[in-house]
């Protein structure tokens, strides 16, 4: 279902945030992620002026992860940016190896990148690309085998409870596919 129509209004930015994974032969798993922000018509910036559709920002990272989603290696670039310095920032995302996308991640890599070693929409879109990759690794394409244990020894893990209506902990989806994390109260 579409959002509702609104009252008259101008389009005045656009920002584009894209991300994909990739299963390596090696068994690691890339996750790359893009920002576009472009505005519609001709603007003034700090440094200099920039066109109708021509990029403000064009950031991307890769990240490679081993699958207990720990960093394996990063690596920054950055095609378009707001000030002529941000791409100096590009090799501290370093700083980001050895880090693992659990519960924590977004202040660990805050801290990795403090103070001002890095990008603040890079650094934004680590934490969706986080995202993105405990998506990828539930990829299972039809036909290969997955390892599921019984539905009565599966737990939802704790980082996972009461993030979402689904996954709270009085939710009839946990109380069937989770079971032992089922907790009835009386809230909704």
């Amino acid at each position: 279902m579409p959002l509702p129509v609104t009252e008259d209004r101008e389009h005045i930015h656009t920002r584009t945030i894209t991300i994909n994974a990739y299963r390596r032969s090696d068994g690691l798993m890339d996750v790359e992620g893009r920002i576009v922000d472009v505005k519609p018509f001709e603007h003034h910036m700090m440094e200099d002026v920039r066109k109708a559709g021509e990029p403000v920002h064009d950031l991307s990272i890769r990240i490679t992860l081993d699958n207990s989603l720990t960093v394996q290696d990063a690596v920054a670039s950055m095609d378009a940016t707001a000030h002529d310095l941000c791409p100096e920032a590009t090799p501290n995302f370093k700083n980001i190896i050895g880090l693992q996308i659990a519960a924590g991640w977004n202040k660990k890599v805050k801290a990795a990148m403090s103070p001002g070693l890095g990008c603040t929409h890079i650094i934004e879109m680590l934490a969706q690309m986080a995202s993105g990759a405990k998506q990828a690794m539930w990829s299972r394409k039809v036909g290969e085998s997955v390892d599921m244990p019984s539905k009565e020894s599966r737990e939802m893990k704790f980082d996972l409870v009461n993030t979402c209506y689904p996954y709270r902990q009085n939710s009839p989806f946990i109380k069937e596919y989770f079971p032992s994390s089922y907790i009835a109260t009386d809230k909704m």
